[in-house]
């Protein structure tokens, strides 16, 4: 993770408590609060704090396995999803490995040897969709599974994240709100499961609005980010007035092209994310989007492998997003408004507006 090694100390100094509280914090101890005890997280994710415990010490064991993401970086999304899991599990004395997993690996399924070296109890995926090769193993195995953002259906098995659908809701309403009617879609690789569930909660939103959904809005690319200039500039050329799209970083490299093509953020188009992660606020403009809780994401994957170790047969465990409002959509003045949608969306809204306040946006 981080070169420099990150202590308790550290940690207490910069937020000004005292060393037995952020412990007490990061160890789940009850007599610390639940704001406390985010706040202590959220500055250990800032800082590149590892709470992982030492598996070869414990008397219970479960393994996180990851492709493809480099979790190493507190700007990454699973960065602070290990950090939530390694404190749930440290507070209950369970041991943590995090094994990464090459394109070898995940298509022999080497790294299931892995498993039986040591005494783990449950596993959690990080990073890619169920393929034939894990099925297999699952179908071999006795042993609780829980799959970040995605789903296979086993008794076994069970996913974690945030509710995607509602997550791209709560944006293309919040878009309309603002005036905006001819709004882009942009998300990473179209067969990713995110893909599918954001892309669908933006298509059913448009349509409850009045606006039927137009391909040529549509585009994919990389969640990477890279090599999406000629994506981006396409879209741009059918004249949206916002793009939507799937994650930060995607929006992020988005404003960038947009901005070197002489097309002004959010003055000529508004760009808005998803994820919330740290580089959001701090790009320029300050992206508008949809946070995800990760340290509360990470929490839910270790109860969630508990349950299922416990035989209770636990399907999905999907966490509320939340809209943040910062500078990147610009407000439009439309000639027409579906005043029915407006109001059938009331009550889900106000579920919102704490994360508004928090963030300084302005509720329309």
């Amino acid at each position: 993770m981080n070169d420099n090694k990150i202590t308790i100390a550290d940690i207490a100094r910069k937020l000004n408590i005292s060393k037995s509280t952020v412990s007490k914090a990061l160890s789940n101890a009850t007599d610390v609060s639940e704001k406390t005890r985010e706040r202590v997280l959220s500055c250990a994710s800032e800082m590149g704090y590892n709470v992982e415990p030492d598996a070869a010490v414990k008397e219970k064991n479960f393994i996180i396995f990851i492709y493809g993401i480099n979790y190493g970086d507190v700007d990454q999304f699973a960065y602070e999803v290990i950090l939530g899991f390694q404190a749930a599990a440290n507070s209950e004395n369970v041991g943590v490995q995090i094994v990464t997993i090459d394109d070898y690996e995940l298509r022999s399924g080497k790294y299931y040897a892995v498993m039986k070296s040591r005494n783990y109890e449950g596993s959690f995926f990080i990073g890619f969709k169920p393929h034939k090769t894990f099925i297999e193993h699952v179908r071999r195995t006795n042993l609780p599974i829980v799959v970040l953002d995605n789903y296979f259906d086993s008794p076994l098995v069970a996913r974690v994240g945030c509710d995607n659908q509602l997550g791209m809701r709560h944006m293309v309403r919040y878009l309309y709100k603002m005036g905006h009617r001819r709004i882009a879609f942009l998300s990473g690789e179209p067969d990713s499961n995110i893909s599918t569930e954001r892309e669908q909660g933006y298509r059913e939103t448009l349509q409850e609005a009045g606006i039927p959904p137009e391909e040529i809005l549509i585009g994919y690319g990389s969640f990477t980010g890279t090599g999406m200039e000629d994506t981006v500039l396409e879209l741009a050329k059918k004249n949206p007035t916002a793009i939507c799209c799937a994650s930060d970083i995607i929006a992020c490299n988005c404003v960038r092209i947009l901005k070197n093509a002489g097309i002004g953020v959010p003055e000529q188009i508004s760009v808005t994310g998803y994820d919330d992660l740290p580089g959001a606020r701090f790009n320029s403009p300050a992206l508008t989007t949809v946070y995800q809780n990760r340290i509360h994401i990470g929490k839910t994957a270790f109860h969630t492998l508990r349950l299922l170790q416990s035989g209770i047969k636990f399907k999905a465990a999907l966490l509320r997003p939340e809209l943040v409002v910062r500078d990147s959509v610009r407000q439009l003045q439309p000639a027409d408004t579906n005043m029915d949608f407006l109001l059938a969306e009331m009550d889900e809204d106000a579920l919102s507006d704490t994360r508004y306040a928090a963030q300084g946006g302005i509720l329309p």
